[in-house]
């Protein structure tokens, strides 16, 4: 539930914001816990951007489509598909072209004629707010708010909006640098398989570097097998791994 901010004054609002805002800011540098996670930033944006009640998230990564990795409910997931759908809306702009978009009346607005109306009618969201998210050279991202109401977001829940769409970014950023290191150690892991079974492939066979790699991606084509698995039983057994016949499976199976 959305809080009713105008209903606060100014100095409990003020407070609010500041114990809201802390909260986040420890869930970020949680040393016992994962570190915050978009399932979270998404909880805490709804809870404090006045106007809001639902909000996600949304990648797209080089030309693919979009995808909503984070959502407070399953209207939010909806409204993002109508967007990657019909190639339009206020989170396809700001992932393309705005750091910040704002539909207040989208029964009336004419930018988007084949997702608003659908947004509309099959949702019930007449307010949209859609903010930049600033990722990595080939990873865009958007925070998205949606509302039933029209007029939902009045002037002061866009800078609001743009503090939890910083933090938003420094989350994402943060799993995809960890995402990219774990992927780089699994490399050099395989990478050090595969310098192994060369080597042994090498010594056995009396063959050169190169040979023994061709070898290798050989084995790992015919058996529809990943390179660093033909690795792993080289090193086992010494040997390079051979399809079994059909005829000969039937007979021992």
């Amino acid at each position: 539930m959305t809080a009713d901010w105008t209903q606060l004054a100014p100095s409990r609002l003020k407070a609010d914001m500041a114990a809201q805002f802390a909260e986040l800011a420890r869930a970020m540098t949680d040393g016992h816990t994962a570190g915050l996670q978009p399932n979270q930033v998404v909880d805490f944006a709804i809870r404090g951007v006045p106007g809001a009640e639902h909000a996600a998230i949304s990648m797209v990564r080089g030309g693919a489509r979009p995808k909503t990795i984070a959502s407070t409910d399953d209207l939010a997931f909806r409204v993002d598909a109508l967007q990657y759908d019909s190639g339009e809306g206020p989170c396809m702009q700001a992932l393309a072209e705005n750091d910040v978009v704002l539909a207040n009346n989208l029964p009336e607005d004419q930018r988007w004629p084949r997702f608003a109306p659908q947004a509309v009618a099959v949702t019930g969201v007449r307010s949209m707010l859609s903010l930049r998210l600033f990722l990595t050279r080939d990873r865009q991202g958007a925070l998205n708010f949606y509302a039933a109401q029209p007029e939902a977001f009045e002037a002061e829940a866009i800078p609001l909006a743009a503090i939890f769409a910083s933090y938003t970014s420094l989350t994402l950023l943060n799993i995809v640098h960890e995402k990219e290191i774990f992927d780089l150690e699994r490399a050099v892991e395989s990478n050090r398989e595969i310098g192994v079974a060369m080597g042994i492939l090498m010594a056995r066979e009396m063959c050169s570097q190169s040979q023994a790699f061709n070898r290798l991606r050989t084995a790992s084509q015919q058996l529809n097998r990943k390179l660093r698995d033909i690795a792993d039983d080289v090193k086992r057994t010494g040997q390079l791994p051979v399809r079994v016949p059909f005829r000969q499976r039937s007979r021992t199976a």
